[in-house]
């Protein structure tokens, strides 16, 4: 072995020479593309492992979510479908001037909705509440109605949130019925 490596070193001419240093940088390349792509699978696993933490944390708060919807004593909305408003829900809306509130925005907040594309009254139902609760209506409302409903929460322990599904529950109301459809048609899925 060591007398042929000897005999081509002794006969090393030009092409020889090229193409042995083309072996080695194709040998090195091939190593190093080797650990990429094993570096890449290895992130793959790593995306898919955070992906499913985050369906599962998803999942969680959605429970969560209910447990304290059914075990709140001064809850807002009732949890089973459709939503409804609790006595305690319109004694707030009363407080608050909540039907004032949303005739206000009425326009906004049903083009938020629309924009999601609803099919079904479940469809407007679950949009009315996403929007109610999230940034878009509490990005509408002036300085005045947020101390109101953050006051109003503060009073019966309550989340700014659960007095925000009060606006859901009104807002989808007033969608349903500029639609033609009733309340009742939420719990009816399309075959």
């Amino acid at each position: 072995m060591i007398d042929l490596l000897l005999r081509i070193l002794a006969q090393l001419n030009s092409s020889v020479f090229v193409l042995i240093v083309i072996l080695i940088v194709t040998i090195w390349l091939v190593f190093k593309l080797g650990k990429l792509i094993e570096q890449f699978s290895q992130h793959k696993t790593k995306i898919e492992k955070v992906d499913t933490l985050s369906d599962k944390l998803i999942e969680l708060a959605v429970k969560v979510d209910l447990i304290y919807q059914n075990t709140n004593p001064n809850k807002t909305v009732a949890a089973q479908s459709p939503v409804s408003i609790t006595p305690n829900g319109k004694e707030i809306a009363e407080k608050i001037h909540a039907d004032q509130i949303l005739q206000k925005y009425i326009v906004q907040l049903s083009g938020f909705v629309e924009a999601t594309n609803p099919k079904t009254a479940y469809d407007v139902q679950t949009a009315s509440m996403t929007i109610a609760k999230g940034k878009a209506m509490m990005g509408l409302l002036n300085a005045d109605e947020i101390n109101a409903i953050k006051a109003e929460a503060y009073a019966r322990g309550l989340l700014v949130e659960d007095i925000m599904a009060i606006f859901g529950v009104l807002l989808r109301d007033h969608i349903l019925q500029k639609k033609g459809w009733s309340v009742a048609e939420v719990d009816k899925q399309p075959a």
